[in-house]
This record gives C-alpha cells, sequence and structure tokens, in this order.
C-alpha cells in the first residue's frame, strides 16, 4: 500500500513541473517575440493595433481612465513586448497586467504615505479648548473631532502628503485652512464670527433656534461682549441704548431704577395722569423660559399705585436679577413671525435672554475685578448768595414787601455741591465651568456696589448662578439657579433741593440749620433712613426626550420668586419728620409739651411676588425628498402670579433719631392688598423651506386670561411670514459682490394681557373709621364684563443683504396698529360710579430701521469693525371711544386727540415778554393775550400740539480697533427730537424764593426796567402760573458719548505664566452729550435742566482672567 502511494504521488509532481516549465516557455516565448513601431504622434488605439497585430496579445483598458485618442510618439525596432509596455506605462502614467493572452492596463499604483498629527483647537477670545470642532482634509470627509478640552489626533494617508491642506470649523467660529507641511502638532486659534450665516439663532424661550439664513421673522441677536460689558451699569439692558435697531432705551439717573424699553415705539396709549397702574407698556422679558414679573401698580389702591412722592415705592429694574457677566445673549423678537408664538402677551415685542451655560471640557475659571470713581455732572447751576439776596430784593420790590428787602449777609452755601461729590465703584465676578461627555456646569458669584455721587446714596447687589445639564442618548434635563440680593439706599432726597444759598449749613453751636417741613438737605441725607431690599431667584427647570432624530418632547419650568422691602424713617431731629402739633388728639405728648408735636415718621413697605410659568411642548422635522424641509411646534403652557403688598406707617416715636418699631408711634396705619393673575395658552408654529432658499412660516396661539370677564377671556393670535433667498438663485449664486441677499415680509397679531388683574371688574376703596367706628367702602371703578384684550396688528416687510466679504446692512419697514386699547372714561354719576375701564382707543406705530455693521480694515495686526444703526418712527391716534379727545390735567400736557401722536405735548405758543410790562405773552388763535388773560379766558380745550416727546429718530455707532494686544471700543448713541416740559419750578417760578434757590438764569434773563428784551417776566409774586406753554419746551436732541474701552490682552504663553488669559482695561462711561441746543456759558440749558437727579459718569480699571 505505501508503495502504491509513493508511485502515484511521483507521477503527480512530474506533471506538475511539466506544467510550470510549458507556461515558463510560452511566456518567454511571448516576451521573446520581437516589435517594431515607427508611429509620431498616433493615436493611443493606433499603438495597441500594431501591438495586437505583431503578438499573439489583446489590449484591454478602461475608457474613462486611458485616453485612447490621446497622440503618442513611437520608434522602436525589434524590441520585446515588454519594453514597449514599459515605454508606454510611462508615457501614458499607468501600469498594466499581462493574464491570459490579455494585456490589461489599470491606474498607476500610488504610494501612500503616512503621518499622525495632534493638536489642540482653542477659541482666540479666552484661550480655552473648544470641544467637538473638526478637523478634515480639505475636498474630502476625512478627519477627527476634537475631546473635550479640545485636543485632537489622527493619522494621515495621502501620496503628497506635505501639501495636504486641514480645514478646521466650529459652529458660531470662523473655518480656517492650515497647511500641513512637515508638522506633526498644532495649535489653532479659531475666531468667532458674529456675521457667519451658519450661526444659531434662538428664535422662542420653547426650544426653538434658527440658523441665521433661514430665519423668517426680525430677531436681532446682541451678544454679551459686543456692547460693552465693562460699563459701570446696575443691569444688561441699560447697556443695549443705542445699540439695536428698532428698540429705544430711557436709563433713569438713578441707579437700580426701571428701565424704559421701547420696541417700535410706544406700546399703549399716554395716560391723562401720572398715576400709572398695571397696565405694562415694557416688552415680555423671558429669562432661561422663566418669564419675568415686572414691579407695577394695583388697580384701585391708592397706596399701592406707584406714585412719585417720597412716601411713594421705589420701583426697581427685575433685570438687576440678573449678574451683568452671566448673561450670554440677547435676542430681541420684533415682528409677528418672531413674536406671534407669543400670542396676547407680546404686543410690546419679546426679549429672551439666555445666561451662560458650562460647556465640555476641563474645569475652567474666570475671575474679574473693577475699581473706579464716579462723580455728577451736568448738574442745575443756581444763584449765588450775593446773587440770590439781588434777585430776592427785588421780588419784595415789586411785591410791595419792602420790610423784607435786606443786604446780603455774605452767607454763600453751595448747597448742590455739600449734595453732590465724588463716589465709589466697585464689581468683582468669579465664575467656574466645566463639563463632561454626559455633565456640563456653571456656577458663578457677582458683587457690584456704586457709592453714588449723592452723597449717602448707594446702591448694591451680589447675584449668583449655578446650571447643571445632563444628557445621556436620548434625554438630557437642565437646570438653572440664580438667587439674588439688591439693596438701594437713598436717604439723599434733596439732592437738587437747593436751599437759599444765604441759610448756612449750621448754626452757631455746630448745629444744622433747621428748616422747616422739608429739612436741613445735608440733615436728611445724613440722619433719615430709605433703603429697599429686594431678595429674590429665578429658578427654571428643562426636561426633552428625543423620540428619534425627527421628534422631541420638551417640558419647562420658570419660578421668579422675590421679596422686597422698604423702609424710609424722617427723623425728628429735621424738618422731615416734624408734623406740627395735635393738641387735641390722644396722642397729645405730656403738659410740658403744649403744643403736642409729633416727630418722626417710619413707613414700611413690602412687595412679595411669586410668579410660575409651565410649558409642554412636541417638536418635529423632517425633510422630504430633497428639497422640502419642514418642521414644527406644538404646546401647551400655564402661569399664575401672585403679588402681596403691606404698607405700614406711624408717627410722632419717643426716639427721635432712631427707627422704632410701628407699634410704638402714636399714630398708626396699615394697608394690606394683593394682586393675583392667571392664564393659559395652545402654542402652535410651522415652518416650511424649499431648498433653503424659499421659507414659510405660520404660527397660532389661543390664550386665556383671569383678567377679562368670562365672556371675553379668550384671544386668538398668530402670524404669518415668508422670506426668500434671493442670492441662491442661479443669477447670484456666483456673483463676487453679493455674499447674502434675502427679502422677508410678515402679518400678524398680537395682545396685550399684561393689563393689571383686576380691570373687568368692580373696584372699590375699603375705608377704616366710618359711621360707629366700622369700615366702609367708597365704589371707585366700575364693572365691565366686555372689557377684552388690546391687540396690536403687525405688519413687516424687510431686507437683509451681506456684500464684499465685509459688509452686512439689515432694513426693516414696519407697521403697528395698536386696537382696542384700555382707557379710562367719566360715567354718569347717577351709576354710583366715577370712571369706567373701555376699550377705547385706537393708534399706529409706523417706521423704518436700518442697520449696517463692517469689518473696514482686517489685516495681521491691525484690524477696525464698525456698526451703525438708526429708526424712524412716526405714531398717531387714530380712533377714541367715549368722551372723543380729552385733556390731561394741567402739569401733565398730554391729550388723546384723533389726528396726533400719543407721545404729543400740549399746551400754549409762548411768545416773549412784553418789553413794557414785563409780562408773559402768548399766541392763542393767532391772537396775542398776556398771561393772565390766558388763564382766565382759556382752557385745556385751547391748548394745541407744541412738541413731541417720541423722538424723530435715534440710533448708535460702536467702533472697535485691534493693534496688536491692545483694543479701542468707542462707544455713542444718538437721538433728534425728542421734546420735554420741565418743571417750571426749576426755570422761574419765583414764589418759591423764600424758601429754595432759582437757576442762575434768571439773574440775567429777567425783565428788569422797560425796554428789556427778557426770557423770564418781571420778579414779582403775581406772575399767572402758566405750565404748559413752548417757554418750557426743551429738545433733548443729542450725541452721547457713552463708553471708551481701551484694554490690553497680555500674551500669556509668550511669557509663560500659567493662565489662558489676562487683560486689563481702562473704561469710561456716560462720558459727555453733545446738545443739539448748547447750554451758554455759565448758565442752565436742557443738558442741566432734564434731570433733577444728577447724572454721574464713571471711570474704571479693570482686570479679568482665566485659567
Amino acid at each position: 500500500m505505501i508503495e502504491k502511494t509513493t508511485t502515484y504521488t511521483c507521477l503527480t509532481l512530474k506533471k506538475t513541473l511539466f506544467l510550470i516549465s510549458f507556461l515558463c516557455l510560452i511566456v518567454a516565448n511571448s516576451f521573446s517575440q520581437t516589435i517594431t513601431i515607427n508611429k509620431k504622434e498616433k493615436a493611443l488605439k493606433d499603438i495597441i493595433s500594431s501591438i495586437e497585430q505583431q503578438t499573439s496579445y489583446r489590449v484591454l483598458f478602461n475608457a474613462k481612465k486611458v485616453n485612447s485618442s490621446s497622440n503618442i510618439t513611437l520608434n522602436v525596432t525589434n524590441v520585446s513586448l515588454e519594453e514597449v509596455l514599459n515605454i508606454l506605462a510611462k508615457k501614458l502614467q499607468i501600469d498594466y497586467i499581462i493574464q491570459n493572452k490579455q494585456i490589461l492596463f489599470i491606474d498607476k499604483k500610488t504610494i501612500i504615505q503616512t503621518r499622525e498629527i495632534s493638536g489642540i483647537i482653542k477659541s482666540k477670545a479666552d484661550n480655552f479648548g473648544i470641544p467637538n470642532a473638526t478637523i478634515m482634509m480639505k475636498g474630502t470627509k476625512k478627519g477627527a473631532v476634537t475631546n473635550l478640552d479640545g485636543m485632537f489626533r489622527y493619522i494621515i494617508k495621502d501620496a503628497d502628503i506635505s501639501s495636504v491642506i486641514l480645514e478646521v470649523s466650529y459652529l458660531g467660529f470662523k473655518t480656517i485652512d492650515v497647511p500641513l507641511k512637515n508638522k506633526n502638532y498644532f495649535e489653532i486659534f479659531l475666531e468667532e464670527d458674529a456675521t457667519n450665516l451658519s450661526e444659531i439663532v434662538i428664535t422662542s424661550s420653547y426650544g426653538t433656534s434658527k440658523l441665521k439664513e433661514e430665519v423668517v421673522g426680525s430677531i436681532t441677536t446682541v451678544k454679551a461682549k459686543d456692547i460693552g460689558v465693562e460699563q459701570a451699569v446696575v443691569s444688561f439692558d441699560e447697556l443695549l441704548e443705542g445699540q439695536v435697531a428698532g428698540v429705544s432705551i430711557q436709563t433713569s439717573s438713578q441707579l437700580g431704577e426701571s428701565v424704559k424699553i421701547d420696541i417700535r415705539g410706544q406700546g399703549s396709549i399716554t395716560p391723562l395722569n401720572s398715576n400709572v397702574v398695571g397696565t405694562s407698556t415694557q416688552p415680555l422679558i423671558i429669562i432661561d423660559g422663566i418669564i419675568l414679573s415686572e414691579e407695577t401698580g394695583l388697580d384701585g389702591n391708592n397706596f399701592f399705585d406707584i406714585g412719585e412722592g417720597n412716601l411713594s415705592e421705589n420701583i426697581l429694574n427685575p433685570l438687576a436679577k440678573i449678574g451683568i457677566d452671566d448673561i450670554e445673549s440677547f435676542n430681541i423678537l420684533k415682528d409677528a413671525a418672531a413674536v406671534g408664538l407669543y400670542g396676547a402677551d407680546a404686543a410690546n415685542g419679546v426679549i429672551i435672554i439666555t445666561t451662560k451655560k458650562g460647556k465640555k471640557g476641563a474645569l475652567k475659571f474666570s475671575v474679574s475685578n473693577q475699581i473706579g470713581v464716579t462723580n455728577a455732572f451736568s448738574g442745575l447751576k443756581y444763584l449765588n448768595g450775593e446773587q440770590y439776596q439781588t434777585v430776592i430784593n427785588e421780588y419784595n420790590l415789586n411785591s410791595g414787601n419792602l420790610q423784607n428787602i435786606q443786604p446780603w449777609n455774605g452767607v454763600n452755601t453751595d448747597w448742590f455741591n455739600l449734595l453732590n461729590t465724588t463716589g465709589l465703584f466697585n464689581r468683582i465676578n468669579f465664575s467656574a465651568s466645566g463639563g463632561t461627555k454626559n455633565i456640563t456646569y456653571r456656577a458663578s458669584l457677582g458683587y457690584q456696589k456704586t457709592d453714588e455721587a449723592q452723597i449717602n446714596n448707594s446702591y448694591k447687589k451680589i447675584n449668583s448662578s449655578f446650571s447643571l445639564k445632563y444628557n445621556k442618548n436620548k434625554f438630557d434635563v437642565s437646570f438653572v439657579f440664580s438667587p439674588s440680593i439688591t439693596i438701594k439706599e437713598d436717604p439723599n432726597k434733596l439732592y437738587s433741593f437747593a436751599l437759599p444759598p444765604t441759610i448756612p449749613v449750621t448754626d452757631e453751636n455746630g448745629m444744622y440749620t433747621p428748616f422747616a417741613s422739608f429739612g436741613n438737605p445735608l440733615a436728611v441725607a445724613n440722619q433719615n433712613k430709605s433703603e429697599a431690599q429686594t431678595i429674590a431667584f429665578l429658578t427654571s427647570f428643562n426636561a426633552n426626550y428625543n423620540f428619534n432624530d425627527k421628534l422631541k418632547f420638551s417640558t419647562l419650568f420658570g419660578l421668579d420668586f422675590s421679596n422686597k422691602d422698604e423702609d424710609k424713617f424722617y427723623s425728628g431731629l429735621n424738618g422731615s419728620g416734624d408734623f406740627g402739633t395735635d393738641n387735641d388728639s390722644p396722642f397729645f405728648r405730656d403738659a410740658t409739651d403744649s403744643f403736642g408735636l409729633v416727630k418722626a415718621r417710619r413707613m414700611l413697605r413690602n412687595r412679595d411676588t411669586r410668579r410660575w410659568n409651565w410649558n409642554a411642548s412636541l417638536s418635529y422635522n423632517n425633510t422630504f425628498g430633497e428639497h422640502h424641509n419642514i418642521d414644527g411646534i406644538l404646546g401647551i403652557e400655564a402661569r399664575k402670579e401672585k403679588v402681596n403688598f403691606g404698607y405700614e406707617m406711624g408717627r410722632g416715636f419717643d426716639d427721635l433719631s432712631n427707627p422704632q418699631p410701628i407699634i410704638n408711634a402714636f399714630e398708626q396705619d396699615y394697608e394690606n392688598d394683593f394682586s393675583e393673575s392667571a392664564g393659559r395658552s395652545l402654542f402652535s408654529q410651522f415652518n416650511y423651506n424649499f431648498k433653503k432658499k424659499y421659507f414659510f412660516l405660520v404660527n397660532f396661539r389661543i390664550d386665556q386670561s383671569s383678567a377679562f370677564g368670562d365672556d371675553k377671556n379668550t384671544a386668538f393670535n398668530g402670524g404669518i411670514g415668508a422670506s426668500w433667498n434671493i442670492s441662491s438663485e442661479s443669477f447670484l449664486k456666483n456673483s463676487n459682490f453679493v455674499d447674502f441677499l434675502r427679502a422677508r415680509i410678515s402679518y400678524g397679531t398680537t395682545g396685550n394681557s399684561r393689563i393689571g388683574s383686576y380691570r373687568a371688574l368692580g373696584l372699590y376703596t375699603r375705608n377704616n373709621n366710618g359711621y360707629n367706628g366700622l369700615d366702609y367702602a367708597n365704589l371707585t371703578s366700575a364693572p365691565n364684563p366686555n372689557l377684552t384684550w388690546e391687540t396690536n396688528k403687525k405688519f413687516n416687510f424687510g431686507f437683509d443683504f451681506n456684500f464684499l466679504k465685509r459688509f452686512k446692512f439689515t432694513t426693516d419697514f414696519f407697521r403697528d396698529e395698536i386696537v382696542d386699547q384700555i382707557v379710562s372714561r367719566d360715567v354718569n354719576i347717577e351709576s354710583g360710579f366715577t370712571s369706567a375701564q373701555i376699550n377705547g382707543a385706537e393708534m399706529y406705530n409706523q417706521g423704518f430701521e436700518f442697520a449696517l455693521s463692517s469689518t473696514i480694515i482686517n489685516t495681521t495686526n491691525f484690524s477696525w469693525t464698525s456698526s451703525f444703526n438708526i429708526t424712524t418712527i412716526k405714531n398717531k391716534v387714530t380712533a377714541l371711544v367715549g368722551l372723543g379727545s380729552a385733556f390731561s390735567t394741567a402739569e401733565v400736557a398730554r391729550s388723546q386727540t384723533v389726528g396726533y401722536a400719543t407721545s404729543s405735548i400740549w399746551g400754549y405758543d409762548f411768545i416773549g415778554i412784553d418789553p413794557a410790562t414785563g409780562r408773559e405773552l402768548f399766541n392763542v388763535n393767532n391772537q396775542i393775550y398776556d398771561g393772565a388773560q390766558v388763564r382766565t379766558l382759556f382752557n385745556s380745550s385751547d391748548w394745541k400740539p407744541i412738541g413731541d416727546s417720541q423722538a424723530d429718530f435715534f440710533g448708535g455707532m460702536n467702533n472697535s480697533f485691534n493693534y496688536k494686544n491692545f483694543n479701542l471700543n468707542i462707544i455713542t448713541s444718538f437721538v433728534n427730537g425728542g421734546d420735554m416740559m420741565i418743571d417750571r419750578v426749576l426755570y422761574d417760578n419765583y414764589r418759591v424764593l423764600s424758601n429754595r434757590n432759582i437757576s442762575v438764569n434768571v439773574l440775567e434773563d429777567a425783565w428788569f426796567n422797560q425796554g428789556d428784551v427778557a426770557i423770564h417776566p418781571i420778579i414779582i409774586n403775581d406772575n399767572p402760573l402758566i405750565s404748559n406753554s413752548t417757554k418750557y419746551l426743551f429738545d433733548t436732541s443729542h450725541i452721547k458719548l457713552k463708553s471708551i474701552s481701551l484694554s490690553y490682552n497680555m500674551p500669556v504663553k509668550k511669557l509663560n505664566m500659567p493662565l489662558n488669559s489676562l487683560s486689563f482695561t481702562l473704561n469710561g462711561s456716560n462720558l459727555y452729550y453733545w446738545f443739539k441746543n448748547k447750554s451758554e456759558d455759565g448758565k442752565n440749558g436742557v443738558a442741566e435742566f432734564r434731570n433733577q437727579y444728577p447724572e454721574s459718569r464713571t471711570f474704571t480699571l479693570g482686570i479679568n482672567t482665566t485659567f
């Protein structure tokens, strides 16, 4: 058996060796065949034909990879097939394979090179690593993504590896190209790109967002870093002045007080008196999904109606609850396409504020500190001691009080300078943030204190914030908690109440010179107390679940909680706490005090606010075919607010110098009330776009509010919008001039349900000590079950135009028609009421917005960027119901009249002073009358429009210059028009001369003798008081230098400092005004008259570091 197997194996081996030898002979014979070809510039197919004719081989190739029509020159004689094929392969840059009598031409085999590269991608702004940034081989989809620390590692494979270009990108940053060359390690810095069309724009607080190029509505995004957060302000909204087209910001010179924000004009008709109750004219403000509460008055209660006297509540800015350094961005929603999702709360626009959150990466710290000084400027100039005595002697002479004429006593007290000096500013912030794959976090703590230029007045606040986000697979949840404490102290209530300069500050005993009723201003500032403290926290909880990449569920709960307590004490040691005698009352002190003097007063107020909102929604997005994209949201929302008001006041204390419990007072008064409102809504929005070229949006919302009667408590609002990305069309796609061009249009309705809690109900006031000592009530406002929502019909048409790679231009035309506005009208006295609330007015706001930003110069070492915006607005009342046109009280100079702006100022036309008599002259109905005749013959119905508090146009400009590590930023704003009526007490009301000083202008500009050409009338006590006239009207047109900042960024890496960044900043805030009507040297003008509370400018030095 073994022998047979061995024999068979030997035979098989012999056959195999024979076959191999035979094949080798065939191949050798084939290659030994000689070929002769002599062809010049012949097509490849001719060469191949010759080879096939002289050999037994057939040549095959892929015509897409080998050009058979290419011309080749080949001169060979009696050479082998192999040599001919090698020559052709070299000429054609190909390889070949011989198999089964076939020659196959193939691609030339490339030698692939490999190199491992690594590095880190950082943000140029803060030197921190950027997680999830991409590094791609340009022109391919091959590359890597950075880790949580911004680091990457990747193996490059390419035939010519040194010529590879790396394309580095991250959303919101400029994409850059980095040549690979011979490097293995890279440190790459990305610069944020504010104009990038791929920037994400937050379109609502319900979790919706869009790429900038896909936004249909009129939305302006403001990043905190772009508007000078180093300015010495209390809240972020103050920084917006002049920075956003269509948005008017009116700040108060008193720190911490509310800022008036008008988006595209005044949202409600001007009331005919100075009492502002529950109606809100401010935009809806939402912070991280939390609907922010607003401090407004309470309908039907005179104790809580927000007055303007010393006993009234200090209304503070709710945005002070958020630290300036905690805010990431503002998104301002203007038109119906943008605000329609908010329905009946969005008539005045919507502001969505996003705070800073943690980012994935290593734990990072940021610390900053600013210190500086603040001083008052543009204060009123008053008469000095000698001038005052001259004026008051003239007053007494002309008034017949000859016995009061006396020489100057030599005293010259400058009360204004004593009450206003130099204050200090300090702001400290600390934050820490970081994150892992599933968790991100951020915590911050800030402290700010301003000792104002007004002595003993100060404002301080502590802000903190903590945010946490967790995500796992399809689920994510986030939590934000922002507690704060604000304390405003302003005992210096007489900051501009300048006593006669002939009164010394102290008497011969060193005691404050007594001054009845008001008190010695310095004594008031040092002995009284006025403090408002607010403890608040904002909290939001948000959860999202992604069913798939198309469908998501979201829910959010927000809470705005605040307790505000005010404490005002008027010391019995000065006139402000002296309330005269009361010897017939049970509060008679004792037998030694025969006049029953009641001294010292203390008042306590509290406002406790609890507001919550909750929403849940489903959002969907999908792409059909290749070009049809849709997305939408459907949700529900509920909200409720309750505000508890408290008031306690006591007069007459044993201890005159220190605040005591109210229960110890001789006279006591207590009041309590509350306001409560609730609402619920259904909201929806649908978006469609075709090829990301044509966009369409529709939104719809149903609101119900407890503020209205059962028959009118539901509102239906919504909007539609469309946009066309014209630059995506073929005729512009390859334009070198047009980068982006889009047209937008929208129309829709919104409402205003923020009108107080009880407008539709009948209101009464409860009073104490009625018949038999019982409480009793007075009817004040009639019920109106037909009262319904104010409605704003919004139309907008606009263009966005980016060109030449450096300019970005946006313009909008808007018209808002506001109907069913709620006004107060008198009713028949037989009804038992004096007035009722009705939907009785209509008006419109119309105008244009323009905004332009550009990078004017951008070189390696120097850059200059600039932005400019301007807005024009026209307002007109178009309809009134009830009593027709109505006029305000005399001192307010307002009217509700069809055909005129609600912001019009009404009064008489002052034409000058009669040179013969020194009396005021007025033009009424084209006839000239003096002041006495005007008061006798005419009333408010004879007024005419004399001015308009709404500016004709307003805007601002921002310029930023960068040279190497230096940055200079200059921010300005401007207003043209915007008239104001000043208080005649500050101007030429001579009747106050007995107890206070007056404007220095009077000495030179008053009438003294016949023939004088004067501005002010004769100095006498019987001048008729006619406050509403062009005499007291001033044009506030101006250019304002808001801020100049110079900063230097230390080259921390070059200096091997263990920091990511370190910068120093010198800033000047609220620096200077150039008024159209400049004040004469040494005199008062609009700059001085417009603010009784002096403005302050602040200079600070700051340091900021991250590590």
